[in-house]
């Protein structure tokens, strides 16, 4: 799973590529979903609750989930504390999740090992297009 942000906020996006097993090439589901205006942070803790909600309604009691932010992996783990309140949101919600799910383990990957969640996230991201206006002070200033 991964999350993306073009611009920190920015239009941004989730990935979730969801695999049978360790070994298949192939997943059973693809989740690439726009989320709005947001950091990449708030993307990539996104990105694990949709994976979390996906794996309580599919009924699955184990599971690994894959990302390849070190920030969201060492928070969601408990070796970093999470200081800002708009994330502590979110890891409350990641552990009341938690509970309906017997066996999960979170794993940090290499992104070179996480592309196919990047290019789902990436797709999502780009799904709002960005005019680019340049800003001209001498129309706000009445002379």
């Amino acid at each position: 799973m991964d999350g993306s942000s073009r611009g920190n906020p920015g239009p941004s996006g989730i990935g979730i590529a969801i695999f049978a097993g360790a070994r298949q090439s192939k997943p059973i589901q693809e989740i690439s979903r726009y989320i709005g205006i947001t950091t990449n942070n708030v993307a990539e803790y996104e990105a694990v609750i949709h994976a979390m909600r996906w794996l309580v309604q599919a009924k699955k009691k184990s599971a690994i989930i894959k990302l390849d932010s070190e920030l969201v992996y060492k928070q969601v783990t408990g070796e970093y504390k999470v200081r800002a309140q708009h994330i502590s949101y979110q890891l409350k919600r990641i552990t009341l999740l938690n509970r309906n799910i017997k066996d999960l383990t979170f794993a940090l990957i290499p992104r070179s090992e996480n592309k196919y969640a990047d290019r789902l996230a990436q797709k999502a991201s780009k799904k709002v297009k960005i005019s680019k206006k340049i800003f001209e002070q001498s129309k706000l200033i009445d002379l």
